[in-house]
């Protein structure tokens, strides 16, 4: 996209900015009425385990994200009981934490780790602007995942201003 004049950089960052706003309202706001009837909020999505655990999880910030901010994440569970003193103890059936995640990252590779209904998670300097998704996925007291999964996500979209 060409656009002339001296604020022409700030124009594309501009227009970009609002394509990705609108796509990720569209596509977070579907994600939201599927895991969670009711709730059109395209900051709060959840895993739907009828059975076992799951969580939801929403931010105080997912839009004009920048490089080294730091949010606020909410967490919520059901049919499991986060403790902050069970973590690297001997399983206990649906008790432990859970670790937020960037994108594809897993494992050790987590931003936080907690047992907190609030978490603050500072997001990399390193990050690029566009969609990305922080997951926040219930794990036992020796730091193995829930199975099956259970997992939260919230979608941000990341712009240098």
């Amino acid at each position: 996209m060409k656009l002339l004049g001296k604020g022409s950089k700030i124009m594309q960052r501009l227009v970009l900015l609002a394509a990705m706003l609108a796509l990720t309202s569209a596509c977070s706001g579907e994600k939201a009425a599927d895991n969670q009837p009711g709730d059109k909020s395209p900051e709060t999505t959840s895993t739907n385990v009828a059975e076992g655990p799951a969580v939801s999880v929403s931010a105080d910030k997912t839009h004009a994200v920048q490089p080294g901010d730091e949010i606020t994440l909410t967490v919520t569970v059901n049919k499991f009981t986060l403790d902050t003193s069970k973590i690297g103890k001997p399983n206990e059936p649906n008790v432990g934490h859970y670790r937020v995640y960037l994108d594809d990252a897993s494992g050790d590779n987590f931003l936080a780790d907690s047992a907190a209904d609030t978490v603050k998670v500072k997001i990399p300097d390193v990050i690029t602007d566009g969609s990305h998704q922080l997951r926040v996925v219930l794990h036992n007291n020796d730091r193995s995942p829930v199975t099956p999964a259970a997992q939260g996500d919230v979608w941000l979209i990341v712009y240098r201003l």
